[in-house]
């Protein structure tokens, strides 16, 4: 318990995690107050549009919207980059080899560490929420006239599905900063792939038809996990391009978990430094 303690105290004694959790409720706010514009359009004839009225599905999209695949995983880019900063941080400036010499069980200081990662990565799932409902809620009322549905149920399992995932993404970060030591290459590589690659991934596999690969893609599994009904009102005639939502966060947690105990094995074997 004191281990945990102090990695805690560790992170939370500095300015990056309120830094980066600035920097994600601003993108929260901007992209929920995006989603939230497109809520109650018609098309050119006035007939029905993807998002012409506000149901629980609209909603999800809304209030998620940062996290979002379709929106680039926007926000998400945050906890990822954060949980790579976070070990590498400890590598780059040997902090963890003090650590590992006052607690010579390795498995104790990783175990530490990673709780240490969930904890700061729920506070920052917390205020992307808060931010997402601010951004969401300031169009829908000023601007669109439409309900909050902020007690729908399916809203509501969005919101503690959403800080999962902000957890899972900080998780993913973490491990991969384990096994990639540098911090500027695990930080380039981790952000690159997460905006970019996955963008290259989803047109790549589109065009090649490939559409159960695109499922297995992070940004597509973090949708389908937020996104449990059909935002389109029924407009969409084609099937979900998604697995369910709880296959999708299984696989995405099954991703930080390999990460992480993958990392972990490493840093266990390697010489204090």
């Amino acid at each position: 318990m004191g281990a945990i303690t102090s990695e805690i105290r560790k992170i939370f004694t500095t300015k990056l995690w309120w830094g980066m959790g600035l920097g994600m409720a601003m993108f929260a706010f901007l992209l929920s107050m995006g989603a939230a514009a497109l809520v109650g359009l018609t098309g050119p004839e006035g007939e029905p549009a993807a998002f012409s009225e506000m149901t629980g599905a609209t909603g999800q999209v809304v209030y998620t919207a940062g996290l979002l695949g379709n929106f680039g995983s926007m926000t998400a880019l945050f906890p990822l980059a954060l949980g790579v900063l976070l070990i590498t941080t400890e590598y780059r400036h040997k902090t963890a080899t003090a650590t590992y010499l006052a607690t010579p069980r390795r498995w104790i200081v990783a175990v530490a560490k990673t709780l240490s990662v969930v904890a700061v990565a729920a506070v920052l799932g917390v205020v992307h929420v808060i931010a997402s409902v601010a951004g969401g809620a300031l169009v829908l009322t000023v601007f669109k006239d439409q309900p909050l549905l902020l007690t729908n149920g399916d809203v509501l399992a969005s919101f503690g599905t959403s800080i999962v995932a902000t957890v899972v993404w900080a998780l993913i970060g973490f491990g991969f900063g384990m096994l990639v030591r540098n911090q500027i290459a695990a930080v380039l590589i981790a952000v690159a792939f997460g905006f970019l690659g996955q963008l290259i991934l989803n047109i790549a596999f589109g065009l090649l038809g490939w559409t159960t690969a695109g499922k297995f893609i992070p940004g597509n599994l973090t949708t389908g996990m937020l996104v449990t009904g059909d935002p389109t009102g029924g407009l969409s005639a084609s099937e979900s391009p998604y697995f369910a939502w709880w296959l999708c966060a299984l696989i995405l947690v099954g991703y930080a978990a390999l990460l992480t105990v993958a990392g972990s094995i490493l840093s266990n074997r390697k010489d204090i430094s």
